[in-house]
């Protein structure tokens, strides 16, 4: 491939792929402007990484006041091209970089579309896309009329919320007054959205876009929700479905009407797009990025594709998105990510020895007492493995009844339910008298 002559790419990165970089960029060392945090080093030496850009530039963080002023001064000391993204909370960031400095890309009204919620929903359900209703948030009396209207549950989140963060779930009357009496809504970071909750089980499609159309996607089928993830320390899973489920049609036409709907983004870009499927075979969407998901997601859609969502996407927002190749090998994966219980870590399993699986870590600790989980992420043990049904659901219980057969928590609290458990049937709407023992406080699916 012959050698860049030209300014560079500003990359704005949170994600352990700057070894992958020089892969997807060949002329890395004159074509990348790395900035990236140092959590994004994943172990290695920031001086021996820096050797593969144009130049590497670490921040602890994004989210500081002069940060965007410090990239505008980055990309005209460099002369770069393009600005390019991988993580959600840089979405608006990387548009609002390029409106200043005037170069192409997806513009700040297409970055809102797919970060405020509010935004995105309005134009979803004008294109006649299903989404739950929902009113923004400016006082109390929103609130409560919202409630009076729509009745309880109530999901209250921010506008740009990611992972559930900051999202609450009033059951009732008396967990609105409880949130309202706290409520200060000229808080940075408070709730400003109420949204119906959706009862229903919970979907993925991932895959890749270009000019709003979708160019590659993969649904896939999750037993819990965020909401259970955090709420009751309920398994991270996702399984890959095959074209043969009954649902993955439905979800692929779903996911091209929301992607439809939305402003285009220009070039080659990762999607993600969340889908209930209702008691009444509706499909209700919840929420659409333009970013490739979290977890293992990347990893095993990877392996089944043929081709990294990260990688594919930085090159679609270089104007390179003719140099992705896609490769499926048709061998869809699963994966489950089992979080911190609230408890003492008694027995951990130190191997999984289900015949699909293909990855097991544990970097849990025996005799540790752990608080849960807070936020998603954390984890005692991950399995990787394939799957060859058409139930992915089925083969994703198998991995799930083996996890509780063998580890063993003391003095667990707040663990998931039986009755709600995926293993015995997968999650719907949490009962008012169920959610009250938690305090009301955990994130929603929604």
């Amino acid at each position: 491939m012959p050698s860049s002559d030209g300014p560079p790419y500003l990359l704005l990165n949170t994600k352990s792929i700057l070894h992958r970089l020089p892969e997807w960029f060949p002329d890395a060392g004159q074509d990348l402007v790395v900035v990236s945090t140092p959590g994004a080093l994943a172990g290695a030496d920031a001086a021996d990484r820096a050797r593969d850009f144009r130049h590497l530039h670490l921040l602890d963080s994004f989210d500081g006041p002069s940060v965007e002023d410090e990239l505008a001064a980055l990309a005209e000391r460099f002369g770069v091209r393009r600005v390019l993204s991988t993580g959600e909370r840089d979405v608006l960031r990387a548009a609002r970089l390029r409106e200043r400095l005037g170069l192409p890309g997806q513009d700040v009204p297409a970055a809102t579309a797919y970060r405020d919620k509010y935004v995105m929903k309005s134009l979803l359900a004008a294109a006649g896309v299903p989404v739950a209703p929902m009113r923004r948030l400016r006082s109390v009396r929103d609130l409560t009329g919202f409630a009076e209207e729509f009745g309880f549950p109530v999901v209250v989140k921010r506008l740009d919320a990611g992972g559930s963060n900051g999202t609450r779930v009033l059951w009732d009357r008396a967990g609105l007054d409880g949130f309202a009496a706290g409520w200060d809504p000229g808080r940075p970071g408070a709730p400003q959205l109420a949204e119906a909750w959706v009862e229903g089980d919970f979907y993925q499609v991932n895959g890749l876009m270009d000019d709003g159309r979708i160019v590659l996607g993969q649904p896939s089928c999750h037993p819990y929700s965020d909401w259970f993830s955090v709420a009751f320390d309920a398994p991270g899973m996702s399984g890959m479905m095959s074209d043969a489920h009954p649902l993955s049609a439905r979800l692929g036409r779903t996911a091209a009407d929301v992607v439809a709907a939305l402003p285009p983004t220009p070039g080659l870009t990762a999607f993600q797009v969340e889908v209930f499927h209702t008691p009444d075979d509706r499909l209700v969407v919840c929420e659409a990025a333009c970013r490739a998901g979290g977890s293992r997601m990347v990893d095993t859609h990877e392996a089944t594709l043929g081709v990294n969502l990260h990688g594919a996407s930085l090159l679609g927002q270089a104007g390179l998105g003719d140099r992705v190749v896609v490769a499926p090998t048709g061998e869809r994966q699963g994966y489950a990510r089992f979080p911190p219980a609230r408890g003492v870590l008694r027995r951990l399993p130190r191997h999984c020895p289900l015949p699909a699986t293909l990855s097991y870590s544990a970097p849990g600790e025996e005799g540790r007492a752990y608080d849960g989980s807070t936020a998603l992420g954390p984890y005692v043990a991950e399995v990787v493995f394939s799957l060859s049904g058409p139930d992915t659901a089925a083969e994703m219980r198998e991995v799930e009844q083996w996890w509780d057969d063998n580890v063993v928590w003391e003095d667990r609290r707040n663990a998931v339910p039986d009755r709600w458990k995926a293993t015995a049937r997968t999650p719907r709407a949490m009962p008012a008298a169920m959610s009250r023992a938690t305090g009301s406080t955990a994130p929603s699916g929604n």
